[in-house]
């Protein structure tokens, strides 16, 4: 069963997400998973804030000290890049808020919000590398698509971060590399189905 949230038990989550309150977020989690009787992770996955966005994304968004890209963009709606201008820059606990590995994947990792997007598509729209990373290696999928049919690294790319985009790329010709070395052909699990090659990199949505 979810988890019972209060609308402000909701706000105070998402609140501390954004703003990298630490403590009061691994507090109140423990709390409020004790009191109904769920994982932490499920108490993640049911606080959804405005856009059904969850901490992760509010985590992902504001994962550095550099806020999200302040230009329109045809890869997000202007509603929600507002939102995304309005997270502050201080850092954000997303290692307290995923599993230790990719094997240890939890599904709200992967959680889309109104838009289709999920916190690694907010990642890669703000240029976040290391928050990237992070959730690469704790199992987020690159292959999701949003509602526009966009993965995260088309975000990464329509509003040029290429730091992000070349990460992506040579993660791509890695896997390639030991999948022909091993015999297999295309990427590896859980990869396989991202299209990246050079043109995505100036690729404008139709």
């Amino acid at each position: 069963m979810a988890p019972n949230l209060s609308e402000e038990e909701i706000d105070d989550l998402i609140y501390f997400a954004r703003a990298g309150e630490d403590a009061e977020l691994a507090w109140t989690l423990k709390e409020l998973a004790a009191r109904e009787g769920v994982t932490e992770e499920e108490v993640l996955e049911a606080a959804r804030g405005d856009g059904q966005a969850t901490c992760l994304h509010m985590a992902a968004a504001n994962g550095n000290s550099t806020q999200a890209s302040s230009k329109p963009s045809n890869s997000i709606t202007t509603t929600e890049t507002e939102s995304l201008q309005q997270q502050q820059s201080q850092p954000a606990p997303l290692s307290d808020q995923l599993p230790s590995s990719s094997e240890e994947k939890t599904p709200f990792i992967d959680a889309k919000n109104a838009f289709g997007n999920t916190a690694l598509h907010w990642a890669c729209l703000g240029g976040h590398l290391d928050v990237v990373r992070l959730l690469l290696s704790r199992g987020a999928s690159p292959a999701v698509a949003n509602d526009k049919d966009q993965i995260p690294l088309d975000l990464a790319a329509f509003n040029g971060h290429m730091h992000v985009v070349d990460h992506f790329l040579a993660q791509s010709r890695d896997l390639e590399g030991a999948n022909a070395r091993g015999g297999d052909e295309g990427l590896a699990a859980g990869t396989k189905d991202v299209k990246i090659d050079e043109q995505d990199e100036g690729e404008e949505e139709g």
